[in-house]
């Protein structure tokens, strides 16, 4: 049964608009009641504002952009950003990069937008973190090993691209933090991990996974080296993934969906098709999502979810199936309660309509 949508709430919105990323964050209300928000990538501006003024409209009391946040210069995330950025209606407090330098004028357009509007820069890389209350989010990759190299050029875009992980908490994640180590038992330890860790994962491949698997290791606690070890911790285990680069055949290796563990996947994407001339025939196959990444995450259990409809499946108690009662387009919005399970829903909006925001889920 679907509950009501608190205040409380942490609260993902993947927008559909087609073959691009348009993400928007609720963050949960402060002692005020205001809830503030974050839009990570944007390839409609029109659709994004129009979403954020029913949101804003809905709950009656307006509140700012804490971040706006470019994964990567590629134009089906950055495309709308500028006009986020130029909106008086919205103060966006910091604008977060990558740091891969593009040449593109929808790239140079932004940064002119920033010095204009004097909105703070950040170049963000693994190991940042930042607090909302009892949302802790951290950023995964890029890599600063891989944010050396295309300073050069020596990665290819894609692998530049920002990871976040979020975590909604029951408690303050700074008072929690403060108690890490009181005992022998981890906080760490004893709450279950990645029930509620959502994973955005841009256009990530695999330069940038093997990166993030060496700086984010699972460690597991032994009984052995008590007290040194005491935590039994995996960064990289969510129950929602927004799948990287629309889940193609290079978004991320099966090792690391088995690592995460998602309950739900979702790809954010227009399903396209490559044919290939082979032995006097030829082979025609979906592009987006590949089949390398639709297996990869059933294997691991994990529900998939399309913004275009092209790909739905759901884990039954004889394996994956198809899910055809979710094959239509539609923007996808995921709950995430205190230190709780997420729940999520399709919309059923086209590319081009700007859809009510649920109040259930």
């Amino acid at each position: 049964m679907a509950k009501d949508i608190s205040p409380k709430d942490l609260v993902i919105h993947v927008l559909n608009v087609g073959f691009g990323d348009n993400i928007l964050i609720e963050f949960p209300a402060d002692k005020n009641g205001k809830r503030s928000y974050g839009i990570v990538d944007c390839y409609s501006s029109k659709k994004t504002k129009g979403y954020l003024d029913k949101l804003i409209l809905d709950s009656k009391k307006p509140s700012r952009l804490d971040f706006v946040c470019a994964t990567h210069p590629h134009s089906d995330h950055i495309m709308g950003i500028k006009s986020i950025l130029e909106d008086s209606t919205y103060k966006t407090m910091e604008f977060w990069d990558s740091g891969f330098r593009h040449k593109s004028d929808t790239y140079r357009k932004i940064l002119n937008t920033l010095n204009t509007k004097k909105i703070d820069m950040i170049r963000v890389s693994s190991g940042m973190e930042r607090y909302f209350g009892k949302v802790r989010l951290t950023v995964l990759a890029p890599s600063v090993v891989l944010r050396n190299k295309y300073d050069t050029y020596g990665i290819d875009m894609n692998n530049s691209s920002v990871v976040l992980r979020l975590e909604h908490h029951g408690t303050e994640v700074l008072e929690m933090r403060s108690q890490e180590y009181v005992g022998d038992m981890s906080l760490e330890a004893v709450r279950r991990a990645g029930r509620s860790v959502v994973i955005l994962a841009g256009d990530a491949e695999f330069d940038s996974w093997a990166q993030v698997s060496h700086e984010y290791p699972r460690v597991e606690r032994s009984s052995t080296h008590k007290p040194l070890v005491k935590k039994m911790v995996n960064n990289l285990a969510c129950s929602v993934v927004k799948v990287a680069h629309h889940g193609s055949m290079h978004s991320s290796p099966l090792d690391i969906y088995e690592i995460m563990g998602p309950k739900l996947a979702i790809v954010s994407t227009k399903q396209k098709q490559s044919t290939k001339k082979q032995d006097g025939g030829s082979l025609t196959r979906d592009m987006f999502p590949h089949q390398s990444a639709t297996i990869a995450l059933e294997e691991c259990d994990a529900c998939i979810l399309t913004t275009d409809g092209s790909y739905e499946s759901k884990i039954e108690e004889d394996g994956s199936q198809k899910d055809p009662e979710m094959a239509y387009e539609g923007s996808i919005v995921i709950v995430i309660p205190p230190g709780g399970s997420p729940r999520w829903k399709k919309l059923n909006d086209k590319k081009k309509d700007v859809p009510d925001p649920p109040k259930k889920i």
